[in-house]
């Protein structure tokens, strides 16, 4: 009999997106009758790790409008046929990773993409349905058809999450410390993703695809808190338009950085000032219009696509 293929196509800068895939394909690693491959992608002009303040956020209008950057060559592995595509990703500002969302866009993804079964696993802060949705449009043009997503996010409350990340990332500091717990993805939350790929394995193996991800739900690979729905609708509208606005100006002219330095300025004040105002505006709109929240809960934990 034939060996299935799976291929994982990842980017990470810490580590932890492979970890999350790494645990995820555990069962069909140990299975001889799969061949597993990871496609690491890599930037031409990468980002720095750990980050500087302004070239973070300087970073945020080409990468919320989705704009490609020059990815290195792909291995071989790109041209292969494939069972199961794995696409393992991070949101940045709401969106995909400027790497997955470079690759979603070349000529090369659309023929490995074409017609695959994918699943897409997801490491995050909190907030990755937009970035899933704009993931699922790019996979839907190729007719690649989602058939799980497993989101693992940091479950700290949202603004110690905020200290941890930019910790973590402004100065390369994810452990525990007395006051705050460790940034990221836990590792039990990690662990947990090996389940997830248990799970997809043996529903393809029983040609269960359909139900593929109301077993991974009913197993906690998708939860969704509905006050963040909310949250995130008004993120997205709100980053559309400083986008544009930051992104007017070309990179490193003197309108550009004073733009920069506003929205780096304005963003973190207002997710400390205003993340608990909206969590209780949020948690009244839940009361008001649940019917219509808990559509998009259940709209969201699934792998349809809105028209």
């Amino acid at each position: 009999m034939d060996k299935k293929k799976v291929l994982v196509v990842y980017y990470s800068q810490t580590g932890q997106m492979r970890d999350i895939a790494d645990s995820f394909c555990r069962g069909f690693v140990a299975d001889d009758n799969y061949i597993v491959d990871y496609e690491q992608l890599r930037l031409v002009n990468e980002f720095p790790f750990p980050w500087t303040a302004f070239t973070f956020f300087n970073a945020f209008p080409e990468t919320f409008k989705e704009q490609a950057l020059p990815l290195l060559p792909f291995s071989d592995k790109v041209n292969g046929d494939y069972d199961l595509i794995v696409l393992a990703y991070q949101p940045w500002f709401l969106t995909p990773s400027p790497a997955i969302s470079s690759f979603l866009q070349t000529p090369a993804a659309k023929k490995l993409l074409t017609g695959k079964k994918v699943v897409t696993l997801i490491g995050c802060r909190n907030m990755w349905l937009g970035a899933q949705e704009k993931v699922k449009k790019r996979l839907a043009a190729f007719g690649a058809k989602v058939i799980g997503n497993v989101a693992l996010v940091d479950k700290s409350p949202n603004v110690v999450s905020v200290i941890t990340i930019l910790r973590w990332l402004l100065w390369g500091r994810k452990e525990k410390t007395s006051l705050l717990p460790a940034a990221g993805v836990s590792e039990a939350d990690i662990r947990q993703c090996e389940i997830y790929g248990r799970l997809t394995k043996n529903a393809i193996e029983r040609g269960e695809i359909d139900s593929i991800q109301d077993g991974l739900n009913a197993q906690g690979a998708v939860e969704i808190v509905p006050e963040l729905v909310l949250m995130e609708r008004r993120g997205q509208r709100s980053f559309s338009i400083w986008s544009g606005f930051v992104g007017a100006k070309p990179i490193g002219s003197l309108g550009r950085n004073l733009r920069v330095r506003l929205f780096m300025t304005l963003l973190p004040t207002a997710i400390f000032i205003l993340s608990p105002i909206l969590m209780i505006v949020s948690a009244l709109q839940l009361r008001l219009k649940k019917d219509e929240l808990m559509a998009d809960v259940r709209y969201f934990m699934s792998n349809g696509l809105r028209g």
